[in-house]
């Protein structure tokens, strides 16, 4: 898997904006990307040190579309701490 196929978004709420402060990062990631591919990704793409990862699998929802009935998309959830001291720059941090 290329580094570039393994990150797709960053993920922006309120709690993950709050975790910023704390050096904590949240990306939506590929399906079947690991830690160690998380990892390797952001240390390459944003030249940072990583000192920890949380992954969460976030499970497809049921959802109502009018008379439809669908689910919403499953997706992967990666929250990444760096070394105290570092931050990504490219990261939205608001105003």
């Amino acid at each position: 898997m290329h580094i570039r196929d393994v990150i797709v978004t960053p993920v922006i709420t309120e709690k993950s904006h709050m975790n910023i402060e704390k050096g904590k990062y949240t990306f939506k990631v590929a399906a079947k990307a690991t830690k160690i591919d998380v990892r390797n990704a952001v240390e390459k793409i944003f030249n940072v040190d990583v000192e920890q990862i949380n992954i969460q699998n976030n499970r497809a929802k049921r959802k109502n579309f009018g008379r439809y009935v669908g689910k919403s998309p499953a997706w992967k959830k990666a929250t990444i701490t760096v070394k105290k001291g570092q931050k990504i720059d490219q990261f939205f941090e608001g105003m």
